[in-house]
């Protein structure tokens, strides 16, 4: 099983310990989510769905089953779903699964494949997929309960946090595929939701617009920067580009 040291983002943790201490009550949400809104979802899945087997899109069921024994979990459920847009997103917080679009399977190779996989089995193994749902249940009942302002600070503290868990996302989706242009491609092709269109960027000037939105500086701006729950893509290949040369990226690819 990989070590997590070997691809955690620096900050993560410290950032997970700053939102932490605000999460009330998660016993009582779990138990709401896994009792009732589970059990609401999951006809829908059967009935709306393909659910992933040996005999049923075996591909990613190999590539789940193997890359989440490296992770030392369970394989999560996976459903494919119809839609036009590449996506794939876990989530659950007892009962784990990823929604799985049908044009990501068709549209994308082996290694780009495994590379969205492998970030939601990251995040399952991680805590990260539980702690989103769990979340994302909390702010419902903190719309309808408190002050606006304190909705906004304690999700610009989440989101802060779950930014830094999708670089390690990466990280670890990037050694599981041992591809970086896989990866990039992958990212690319979920940005413009286009094989055609994502071969015609050229990848070291895509990531120069990190530069300028660090460059953005005012209280909107800021702001508006601080609510993104998914970092910026520039960002994400920037950070993707720099493990890959790092010392321990490179010490864990060998």
């Amino acid at each position: 099983m990989m070590e997590r040291s070997a691809f955690i983002h620096a900050g993560q943790d410290k950032a997970y310990s700053q939102y932490e201490g605000g999460v009330m009550f998660q016993e009582d949400f779990e138990k709401v989510y896994d009792e009732i809104d589970y059990k609401i979802k999951l006809p829908d899945f059967l009935g709306k769905t393909v659910r992933v087997s040996e005999k049923q899109f075996p591909r990613v069921f190999q590539m789940v089953r193997d890359m989440a024994g490296a992770a030392g979990i369970s394989s999560p459920t996976v459903y494919v779903y119809e839609d036009y847009y590449y996506g794939a997103e876990s989530y659950g917080i007892s009962n784990f699964w990823i929604e799985l679009s049908a044009k990501t399977i068709q549209d994308f190779t082996d290694r780009e494949l495994q590379f969205v996989l492998a970030r939601e089995i990251y995040k399952i193994a991680d805590g990260v997929t539980k702690q989103r749902t769990m979340m994302e249940e909390r702010f419902k009942v903190i719309h309808q309960m408190a002050p606006d302002q304190f909705e906004k600070s304690s999700k610009l503290s989440f989101y802060h946090w779950y930014r830094l868990a999708n670089y390690s996302a990466d990280n670890f989706a990037y050694l599981m595929c041992g591809s970086v242009k896989s990866s990039v491609d992958a990212i690319l092709k979920m940005v413009l939701n286009s094989i055609m269109l994502a071969e015609q960027v050229d990848v070291k000037e895509f990531i120069s617009q990190a530069s300028e939105i660090n460059r953005l500086d005012d209280m909107v701006l800021n702001y508006t920067k601080a609510d993104e729950i998914v970092p910026y893509a520039p960002h994400r290949i920037q950070n993707l580009l720099g493990y890959a040369v790092s010392e321990r990226g490179m010490k864990e690819r060998k």
